[in-house]
């Protein structure tokens, strides 16, 4: 029969998966702020030095970018820094970001996050993380009456010890909706709820602006010819499918454990768990991503991106318009609104400021997405180095 473990848990009563918010609880997770915690949130975290198809999988499965910076080897050795280098928000693969400890039971909703590079990820690199809760508060809003912020530092660092990123993540706890205490959306008016169908003139503008998509690549883009209000092209994001929500996964190194991996992350977090309704079947509650049934158990209306997806596509939109010499140093930003299956994100920014700060040029960028109905879904800032003419200036 081989090895067994006859004295595991049984899986926790459907009946205790959804519990509400109570201020014991709450107190507990206080308790945590500080501490550096293990990090298993997708087992295993693997630190193995990154291959150029680690970094080419995030950027065209999980982010969408062809730029061949971050795929193909010839044209990294033909760049500025000599190898292929990894996009803004690549780090997530290392470290999922999610700082969300306690609350057992209670769901977590990516609300945003920022990362503060120091050095570029580079093919070779080993890059380890520790992460601690900094901050716990009690919120109130419109589609919830009381939730949880958690937010959350993550360091990573490379093989030689030297700091790579900062990121500071904030993770919402709120309760399922078979809790009675969890997400309320009102149905879209314009539409009376019902999906979004786009007309054949609308789908024509969105393969016309994937086929034009703007890309500076290696090209330069001099600090000294950028103007504070300038605007960055459009970047085109959808409509989101279930297969670009899959192929996000596809792109991670590490992601939800499955079969008899997925039993045994019950028997370690008996809380983390979502029993179908209809067939009673357990499962991981990141289905509800692509999952209705899951999704509207989290209060969700449908299924719904990762959130992470829109801060990566705020990375690409900085590398596009950057261009190869440039350096991400911050991007980062917050979702305001459900990113639902069928729905388009149209992403841009413009230049809010420039300075010269210990040798490097420095750009200061707002960014924004609005969805096909012209709603703004999420909003954020970077700061990007770019090259000078003036050779005193830091590359």
């Amino acid at each position: 029969m081989g090895e067994g473990n006859e004295g595991a848990a049984r899986l926790l009563d459907r009946g205790k998966q959804a519990p509400g918010l109570s201020d014991q609880q709450v107190e507990a997770a206080r308790k945590l702020i500080g501490v550096w915690l293990r990090r298993d949130v997708h087992l295993p975290a693997i630190y193995e030095p990154i291959s150029l198809h680690d970094i080419r999988r995030w950027a065209q499965y999980s982010v969408g970018d062809d730029n061949p910076l971050f795929s193909t080897t010839d044209y990294g050795k033909g760049s500025v820094w000599g190898t292929n280098i990894a996009p803004p928000t690549f780090l997530y693969t290392i470290d999922s970001g999610i700082v969300a400890p306690g609350l057992p039971g209670v769901q977590w909703i990516f609300a945003g996050g920022t990362f503060e590079h120091s050095k570029p990820v580079r093919v070779g690199d080993t890059i380890s993380a520790k992460a601690r809760l900094i901050d716990v508060v009690e919120k109130s809003g419109r589609s919830v009456e009381r939730f949880i912020s958690q937010v959350g530092e993550v360091i990573y660092s490379n093989q030689a010890g030297e700091q790579v990123s900062r990121y500071v993540g904030e993770i919402f706890r709120i309760p399922r909706a078979r809790s009675g205490a969890g997400f309320r959306f009102e149905k879209e008016p314009r539409n009376n709820g019902e999906p979004y169908r786009y007309t054949d003139d609308e789908l024509e503008e969105i393969a016309a602006a994937y086929r034009n998509e703007m890309r500076r690549g290696a090209e330069a883009r001099y600090y000294e010819d950028v103007a504070i209000g300038e605007e960055l092209p459009v970047l085109f994001k959808g409509p989101l499918t279930l297969v670009d929500i899959v192929g996000f996964y596809a792109g991670r190194r590490t992601v939800y454990n499955v079969l008899k991996l997925a039993f045994q992350e019950r028997d370690r977090h008996p809380h983390n768990v979502y029993y179908s309704p209809s067939t009673h079947v357990p499962c991981h509650p990141a289905a509800g991503h692509f999952d209705v049934e899951i999704a509207r158990e989290i209060g969700m209306p449908g299924a719904y991106d990762q959130g992470w997806q829109r801060i990566n596509w705020a990375g690409h939109l900085m590398t596009n318009w950057a261009g190869d010499m440039g350096f991400v140093r911050r991007v980062g930003g917050r979702v305001t609104k459900p990113n639902l299956v069928g729905d388009l994100t149209k992403l841009t920014g413009k230049v809010t400021g420039k300075q010269i700060v210990d040798g490097e040029a420095l750009v200061d960028v707002e960014w924004w997405g609005t969805n096909q109905r012209g709603e703004k879904n999420c909003s954020g800032t970077a700061q990007v180095r770019l090259p000078s003419r003036d050779i005193s200036v830091k590359l």
